[in-house]
């Protein structure tokens, strides 16, 4: 499905980590329908991807030919609070298949976003945008699951 066009996604705006935890968990008790290509626990895992590689390191960074344009990227997803649609990522960003279990990823990424909050040491760069303070980690983790989660939307 190309994402660029999926119709009535979700309109999310998150102001904490709070909120990202409590909408995985309603969007995996309520049911959900997919507006994209991923399932929620896919989208789970993509997010937990990030928020672990800011507290570990990542095994990749972004290609070299977008590299240089990581400030100006950054400063519009800051200022605009959205993220570009059907963006290509390297394959160690991507989720696995979807395994039918929603659930072990729900508890992972709740857990990751728990031991960002804790996390009292220094944050890896990022592998676009260079080094970052953790509120601009912050910031950015809560635009990037507010984009992913708005292609899925409750049952109800």
């Amino acid at each position: 499905m190309r994402t660029t066009t999926a119709p009535k996604r979700r309109e999310l705006e998150f102001h904490a980590l709070d909120d990202v935890r409590r909408d995985v968990d309603a969007l995996h008790a309520a049911g959900y329908h997919r507006l994209g290509n991923w399932t929620l626990g896919q989208t789970c895992e993509h997010l937990g991807i990030f928020i672990r590689g800011c507290l570990d390191g990542f095994t990749q960074r972004a290609p070299w030919y977008i590299r240089p344009f990581g400030g100006l990227i950054l400063r519009r997803v800051l200022r605009s609070g959205r993220m570009p649609t059907g963006v290509k990522v390297p394959a160690d960003w991507l989720p696995g298949p979807p395994t039918g279990d929603d659930r072990a990823a729900v508890e992972h990424l709740v857990a990751l976003l728990a031991r960002f909050e804790q996390h009292a040491g220094p944050l890896h760069p990022s592998p676009l945008f260079g080094p970052l303070s953790r509120e601009t980690w912050a910031r950015l983790h809560l635009i990037h699951c507010a984009h992913h989660l708005s292609f899925l939307v409750p049952a109800r």
